[in-house]
């Protein structure tokens, strides 16, 4: 697996493959997402949920709408939720199967080769961008501060271990 820069990735590009707890059997299982930019009828016929453990499967198409406004005729405008940034699936709102709880806050990756980017980048005691300009919304800036301070660096490898191991 070829390890990919801190700089230049986002969480959403990682929203394609998504370990997830399983809401019934508590096992591990998969959302098969898309692009958290891309049109919502793209997320309406790919996006879908499935566990093996227990056979539940559900279609993000399927999924009930809130209501976001109602305009000035008096009628309610539609949409289904995306969660971004959050410790949940950005889709239906799953746990995520890897999601670290430490006492200074909650680490967490939607699959193993997020993971492994966030590991990298903890890894890395010479954290150079490398001419990569600064992106406010790349993993390497949206980490928590005690990710990534080099006092903390055994204890989060650590903490990605065992979660790898899980």
């Amino acid at each position: 697996m070829k390890t990919l820069n801190p700089y230049t990735v986002r969480n959403e590009d990682f929203t394609d493959r998504i370990d997830v707890v399983c809401p019934r059997c508590e096992k591990k299982a998969l959302v098969i997402g898309a692009g958290l930019y891309a049109p919502m009828a793209e997320h309406e016929e790919k996006v879908r949920f499935s566990c093996v453990s227990c056979g539940y499967a559900i279609k993000y198409g399927s999924t009930p709408k809130v209501t976001v406004y109602v305009n000035s005729r008096g009628v309610p405008k539609y949409t289904r939720v995306l969660h971004r940034n959050e410790p949940i699936d950005p889709f239906f709102g799953f746990a995520l199967w890897y999601c670290i709880e430490a006492n200074e806050g909650t680490l967490w990756a939607y699959n193993l080769e997020h993971l492994s980017v966030i590991e990298a980048y903890v890894t890395d005691s010479l954290r150079e961008r490398n001419g990569e300009p600064y992106q406010n919304n790349s993993i390497a800036s949206r980490l928590p501060k005690w990710v990534s301070a080099a006092k903390n660096r055994e204890y989060v490898l650590r903490l990605i271990a065992n979660a790898k191991n899980r």
